[in-house]
């Protein structure tokens, strides 16, 4: 039965493993290992961004009017950067329609028309721009404004070459046709969010009728020479979309500048002026050019802490991956099940030869160690579920432990019961916290032995019925058991009508003589109390005689192998029983040996009776009898 609890939280690890809120949990440890592997620890140097701030924003105003600014400030952006020598323009800025209106740049009047043409030209001048579409959601879709057979885009009319699935859209929203066609490229911007509205996927191709378009990053990363690395995945609704490799948060990952920064700097440059940005830090590097303005942006949730970031920001990440070769895979199904095959097998294994605490610490360093490794293959680009495992690392100890508590421990707690009532609460719990001072097997020790005999009980089962006789009984031991158990003893057995008991054993007592003696005049003391209660219920009264010695005694299991007591035997143990029975012969209620005397370190009312040879012995026994106070 036991075996079959791996078994069980496999299956249950497995069961749970299909619910939603379990997958958002792994997204959870997902972010998690996003953030611990992570590396930004320096800008990234083929990857900057030109900001549209709120700087640039404010700054533009006195010159070209409120956002939307005229397409010739991007022209001149354009033409800047082609100038320095930027390998790839990217420019994250949708122009899906014509400029109708018309504006006053350095007191001159221009229209639309000729701040589209300025663009147009500046691109196609350029010659490794690309522009950005939209690939609308579905409840967005105009198919009005669907992509058109005759657009010219190189990157809209070539057929990738990837096989890779693309995700299906409805529409694509592209520049309007001239600014397409002077476009070295055209990408969308669909980006896959995942059900809590986190960012983690990008599609680096969708589908549009008949026309399969790449994403922005991917034709960025293709004009920029790279041979991009896929790991796609259509897991939980993912939808034909690749795990984004981030490069790390927003802040200080990727060099920006300003918009307005380098729109200035173009202008000191046709004006023979020195710039305020030197050209030459855009040359050979891929230029990202998109809003990063509060209400002009777009705002995505990220695996990290710091929280948002803008579209430009999410592009400028991939491009980099693309650019860098690196990719994060989904590890497949059946590695999953290998380690949590693994897991309840080691739990399992650990809970057959282990205690709970020993297990629990089997299971703590096994999911450490699994939770490492797990990072430690995410930092090499591969993604393995460890909620599942750890699901079921939990189950398979959780189960153990119940099967020890339930089953093992119902039998251990039973066993316990049993031998508590054999010996006082000290001992049986110092026994329970060290087994192994029970010394259990036979072992020679110094210990004290008390004898305690009914006198009157014959007497008293000839006038009363058994049923009184047995409860009457029950009380007086259950009384005595009581005073043995305060003193530090060990009740061996009962013989009749007759207790036995043991002092230094199966715990050693330095004062095992000292507590023997007070257990024989409480015994008096209870005794004459209980005499008192059954007198007035009209009880027959009884009268007890102990003996009571002291020596080496040879103290362990007795029995066979199926049926054994604890128990002590020796010589000095038949002295104590015959001590008992000497107080018939000397009126006395308490005898104890020279032995024992001569261990006793408090006052006692003692008084010597003689030497007196006992039944079994050749030498004279010096005997003293112990007096209540």
């Amino acid at each position: 039965m036991q075996k079959a609890i791996p078994v069980a939280a496999a299956l249950l690890a497995g069961v749970f493993g299909l619910l939603g809120f379990i997958h958002n949990i792994e997204l959870q440890t997902y972010d998690l290992r996003v953030v611990a592997t992570a590396r930004p620890a320096a800008p990234a140097e083929n990857v900057v961004i030109i900001s549209i701030d709120d700087e640039s924003i404010r700054r533009m105003e006195p010159l070209l009017g409120r956002w939307p600014w005229p397409r010739l400030a991007h022209a001149t952006v354009i033409d800047y950067l082609s100038a320095a020598g930027a390998r790839v323009i990217g420019y994250d800025v949708l122009f899906s329609e014509r400029d109708i209106r018309k504006f006053m740049v350095a007191d001159e009047e221009w229209t639309g028309e000729e701040s589209d043409a300025a663009l147009v030209a500046s691109t196609k001048k350029a010659g490794n721009v690309v522009h950005i579409a939209e690939a609308s959601s579905a409840e967005l879709a105009d198919p009005a404004r669907a992509i058109t057979p005759d657009l010219s885009a190189a990157a809209l009319n070539r057929e990738l070459s990837y096989t890779i699935c693309a995700e299906p859209r409805p529409t694509l929203t592209p520049p309007f046709a001239a600014l397409a066609d002077a476009s070295r490229a055209i990408g969308h911007s669909f980006f896959a969010l995942d059900s809590n509205g986190a960012l983690r996927r990008s599609s680096p191709i969708v589908q549009v009728g008949e026309r399969r378009v790449p994403s922005f990053a991917l034709a960025t990363s293709m004009i920029a020479g790279a041979i991009p690395l896929f790991a796609m995945e259509n897991d939980r609704g993912a939808g034909c979309a690749m795990l984004i490799p981030w490069r790390g948060p927003a802040d200080n990952t990727f060099t920006s500048y300003s918009f307005y920064d380098v729109f200035y700097s173009q202008q000191q440059i046709l004006e023979g002026q020195t710039p305020g940005i030197d050209p030459s830090l855009f040359r050979n590097r891929i230029v990202i050019v998109g809003a990063t303005a509060e209400g002009l942006k777009d705002v995505f949730t990220t695996p990290f802490s710091s929280g948002q970031i803008s579209g430009p920001e999410v592009h400028a990440n991939l491009v980099d991956a693309f650019q860098s070769q690196r990719a994060i895979v989904h590890a497949p199904a059946g590695l999953t099940v290998l380690t949590v095959l693994i897991a309840v097998t080691v739990v399992g294994i650990a809970g057959a030869y282990l205690n709970a605490w020993l297990t629990g610490a089997v299971a703590l360093a096994f999911a450490g160690l699994f939770a490492w490794q797990s990072v430690r293959l995410f930092s090499r680009g591969l993604w393995i579920d460890v909620t599942v495992t750890m699901l079921a690392l939990v189950f398979a100890y959780v189960g153990d432990l119940a099967w020890k508590y339930f089953v093992e421990g119902r039998e251990k707690r039973q066993v316990k019961k049993l031998f508590s009532r054999y010996v006082s609460k000290d001992v049986y719990n110092q026994l329970v916290a060290n087994p192994s001072l029970a010394a259990l097997g036979g072992a020679r020790r110094h210990m004290t032995v008390l004898f305690s005999d009914i006198r009157g009980f014959t007497t008293m089962s000839e006038k009363g019925t058994p049923e009184d006789v047995v409860k009457q009984l029950n009380q007086l031991f259950t009384r005595m058991v009581a005073v043995v158990f305060d003193h530090r003893g060990t009740v061996d057995k009962f013989v009749g009508d007759m207790i036995m008991a043991l002092y230094g054993a199966p715990l050693d007592d330095e004062d095992h003589a000292e507590h023997a003696v007070q257990t024989a005049l409480a015994m008096i003391k209870v005794l004459n109390e209980m005499n008192q209660e059954w007198a007035r219920d009209g009880k027959p009264q009884l009268d007890i005689g102990i003996g009571i010695n002291t020596g080496d005694m040879i103290a362990g299991n007795v029995g066979s192998e199926s049926i054994m007591s604890y128990t002590v035997i020796g010589d000095a143990v038949n002295l104590g029983a015959r001590l008992e029975s000497l107080n018939k012969d000397y009126g006395t209620r308490i005898i104890i040996s020279q032995a024992t005397r001569e261990r006793l370190k408090g006052r006692y009312d003692i008084h010597p009776l003689g030497d007196v040879i006992v039944k079994g012995k050749s030498q004279p026994v010096a005997i003293f009898e112990v007096k209540p106070t």
